[in-house]
């Protein structure tokens, strides 16, 4: 049955909620570059711009929110996981269609504001669609459900990225406006796979009982001096105390106490991996503008070849984590980012030219493709589901801060150095990613060694 795991419900629904997590990223970063770029906005100042994305970096902040807070009488109606996710996709919804009536030219302030919340409500969707995927799919299936999430996102990439740009190129005569208003009404695919989810099983657990809040409230009693007394009886007796602990603290001792200083290296190596690819994605679709590129035909042929080749990757790294090492494929994915940033460094160097795009897009699509699922499928394994949202959460801040806080001075370094050291600053960004992930390869050796010597001694 393992060449059918692709339809098994709970991995088919992945694809409408994977779309529902891609449509407004492109509109408040890619896309979204060019529309400012259209407003007359300097280069300079799209890329501080896309520091919007550091919402989708510090998205842990309010995770334990997420993960433990239920929205009132909605809880009721949906649970605490779908009355979250509709929240999300209706208050995205609303903030799609307000970009789309503004001028970005006279109210550049007022967008900008528009873009934030959008992004603030796409990673909250995103806190509860990864909750969503790992809750209610077992580990053996987590690499097909992460792939098709990855194609469901694509598609979305499609009409966020190749759709919006047709209706908004002005040579066959579209504008922003409609683009966006089109934009928003595509979010009721995400309802529509709201509506076919039922609510995940999740563990539940009393505030304050589990062992590890009695661990934690224990070990902070023993911080506190003696002489304190009020401080001691809020921590142990106050129920807004141990809300903080369960909600906050635990997911993250329970990280530490898992893994230990191992866990300083993976999550050194959550923030490297993707480092390489997010800088050079900031300016890409500014890059294909300034080769000489229409929207119409960087819709065509990036976003259309790059979301085949994405699926194709991602599909292959689903299959690939059932069959080989998780760390391998992560090993191969990191060298494969980072090869295709060199290729646009090559491509910087030539003339315009839609063969050589073709090429280098689906390339670069396909290597990245490979490497997020693998790594989507990576952080399932480091997730204990009592603290599901949190804990997964966490991984994905991780994964994107330092990309999104260095990609905002990419418009400034390439006015510094050129498209062409740009790229291949860019691809030497995810040397510290192979490093990481060969260090985690030989943990796993470790602990296979430390496993069988066990096995051994108890035969």
């Amino acid at each position: 049955m393992k060449g059918f795991v692709y339809f098994h419900p709970e991995v088919i629904r992945m694809l409408l909620l994977g779309f529902s997590a891609g449509l407004p990223f492109l509109l408040v970063m890619g896309t979204f570059s060019l529309l400012l770029k259209d407003a007359g906005i300097t280069r300079s100042d799209i890329g501080y711009a896309s520091w919007i994305g550091l919402a989708y970096s510090i998205k842990v902040l309010w995770a334990p929110l997420v993960d433990n807070l239920k929205i009132p009488f909605l809880d009721k109606l949906f649970g605490k996981r779908r009355s979250w996710l509709f929240v999300a996709q209706v208050g995205i919804t609303v903030c799609l269609s307000a970009i789309a009536i503004t001028d970005a030219a006279v109210n550049t302030a007022m967008i900008l504001c528009f873009a934030i919340v959008t992004a603030f409500l796409s990673a909250t969707q995103d806190i509860v669609i990864d909750a969503f995927r790992v809750e209610s799919v077992d580990d053996k299936k987590q690499g097909a459900a992460s792939a098709m999430y990855i194609m469901g996102y694509r598609l979305a990439m499609i009409a966020a990225g190749a759709g919006a740009l047709i209706l908004a190129d002005a040579e066959i005569g579209g504008n922003w406006e409609v683009s966006y208003k089109i934009m928003a009404l595509c979010m009721s695919v995400g309802l529509i796979g709201w509506l076919l989810s039922p609510e995940p099983p999740h563990v539940e657990k009393a505030v304050g009982h589990s062992e590890l809040d009695h661990r934690v409230t224990n070990r902070l009693l023993n911080a506190v001096p003696a002489t304190s007394t009020r401080l001691k009886d809020f921590i142990q007796n106050s129920s807004v105390s141990q809300h903080i602990i369960r909600a906050i603290i635990s997911p993250f001792v329970d990280f530490i106490i898992r893994f230990r200083w191992w866990g300083l290296v993976i999550i050194a190596f959550i923030m490297a991996f993707r480092v390489s690819d997010l800088v050079m994605g900031v300016m890409t679709n500014v890059f294909y503008d300034d080769m000489g590129f229409s929207k119409t035909e960087i819709a065509e042929i990036s976003k259309v070849y790059g979301l085949i080749m994405t699926i194709v990757g991602a599909f292959i790294g689903g299959i690939a984590v059932n069959r080989v090492s998780i760390l391998r494929c992560l090993y191969a994915g990191a060298l494969l980012v980072m090869m295709t940033n060199l290729l646009f460094a090559h491509m910087a160097t030539l003339p315009k030219s839609n063969e050589l795009l073709i090429a280098v897009i689906s390339a670069d699509n396909l290597a990245g493709g490979f490497a997020q699922g693998v790594l989507m499928a990576y952080f399932a394994t480091l997730v204990n589901k009592e603290f599901t949202a949190t804990q997964y959460a966490l991984y994905t801040s991780l994964m994107t801060l330092v990309g999104k806080i260095l990609g905002g001075f990419s418009g400034a370094d390439i006015d510094r150095w050129g498209y062409e050291l740009f790229f291949i600053y860019t691809a030497f960004l995810g040397i510290p990613a192979v490093i990481l992930v060969m260090a985690l390869m030989y943990r796993e050796k470790l602990m296979r060694g430390t496993v069988d010597i066990k096995n051994k001694g108890d035969s």
